[in-house]
């Protein structure tokens, strides 16, 4: 089955900002990171049942990054996969949830 991929508005606002901050500590990094993420979103959208739903009631389920700490948030309904947020591990869950209503 192959999924369709819908990314959220705000998500295009955080890998900004997220990369700008990468790319003060030093040029090049930023790009690699927006890299990284491309590289995990396509790698859950492969398929994107094997990482476990983290809130039932919501059905939220995420993807962590290989070199940076940050977690693809996503939800799959049908054949679509959301992207919600890309967030800091370290970040606490409130600031993502607030994202799904």
């Amino acid at each position: 089955m192959s999924f369709r991929l819908v990314v959220r508005p705000q998500v295009d606002d955080d890998l900004q900002i997220i990369e700008e901050w990468y790319e003060e500590q030093r040029p090049g990094l930023g790009h690699e990171f927006l890299r990284e993420v491309r590289e995990t979103i396509d790698r859950l959208l492969a398929n994107p049942l094997i990482y476990r739903s983290r809130y039932r009631r919501r059905q939220v389920r995420w993807a962590y990054t290989r070199r940076f700490p940050y977690r693809v948030i996503f939800r799959v309904t049908d054949d679509t996969v959301i992207v919600y947020t890309i967030i800091h591990e370290a970040r606490r869950d409130r600031l993502w949830k607030q994202r799904l209503e």
